[in-house]
């Protein structure tokens, strides 16, 4: 299960290092309402910038996928979020009144931060092209404090694409080989298989080999034939 994972994790740095999915530029700016700005919203929907989001959801449009992408990024703020606001103060305060007060003020934490979040998380600007970071969780937790633990948009992305979806893997090797001009890259190999081997006398005993190293050795005539394989992926 370990291995399964880190495999897994593996690819998806590579879907993120390799396909375009940059940080939005502004989702909420009022600027993009300007016919002048038009290129500046146009550019967060763009399939060459929403790449990733083609291989997670697989939809014809890649508006539709960066809007799905921002409706699964909201769900986890909110639960996120929601949790984080069981150890905010205020609300703590309001349980202490009365159960409903502390539900309604932690109903409006929660959506207030993840509103900032989701701002934040889809903002940049010419000066600063550094993705934009929120803290994962908003308050401590005992001793801990998780608000040093700050995702941008794409650690969210790396987050999701640990999910399980349906045949994200074969878009995967569809964006690939649209990006690359490479056709049947699916088809290709990835890994080659290097055998070396060696005849030599040896001067200590020949079992030490087989005792002491995991090579596969024969004694053959007073030679010691010794072979080893090696898998290499790329």
């Amino acid at each position: 299960m370990g291995r399964e994972l880190g495999n897994k994790a593996l690819i998806n740095e590579y879907i993120l290092g390799e396909l375009g999915t940059k940080q939005p530029v502004s989702l909420f700016d009022v600027n993009n309402l300007n016919p002048d700005n038009v290129e500046g919203l146009l550019s967060d929907f763009e399939f060459k910038n929403k790449q990733v989001e083609y291989v997670m959801y697989g939809k014809s449009t890649p508006g539709a996928n960066y809007a799905a992408a921002l409706l699964e990024l909201i769900m986890i703020l909110l639960v996120c979020n929601a949790i984080s606001g069981v150890f905010d103060p205020k609300v703590k305060k309001a349980f202490k009144i009365h159960f409903l007060l502390g539900l309604a003020t932690l109903l409006a934490v929660t959506i207030v931060e993840t509103v900032k979040d989701i701002e934040t998380l889809t903002k940049s600007d010419d000066t600063d092209r550094d993705d934009k970071k929120v803290s994962f969780f908003k308050n401590k937790i005992g001793v801990i404090d998780p608000r040093k633990l700050k995702l941008s948009y794409r650690d969210y992305l790396r987050l999701m694409l640990l999910f399980d979806r349906d045949n994200q893997y074969s878009r995967t090797l569809a964006v690939v080989e649209q990006v690359s001009g490479q056709n049947k890259i699916g088809t290709k190999p990835t890994q080659i298989k290097i055998t070396n081997s060696a005849k030599i006398k040896p001067w200590f005993l020949s079992n030490a080999v087989k005792t002491f190293t995991k090579l596969d050795s024969n004694l053959i005539n007073d030679e010691l034939e010794i072979k080893s394989e090696l898998y290499y992926s790329y």
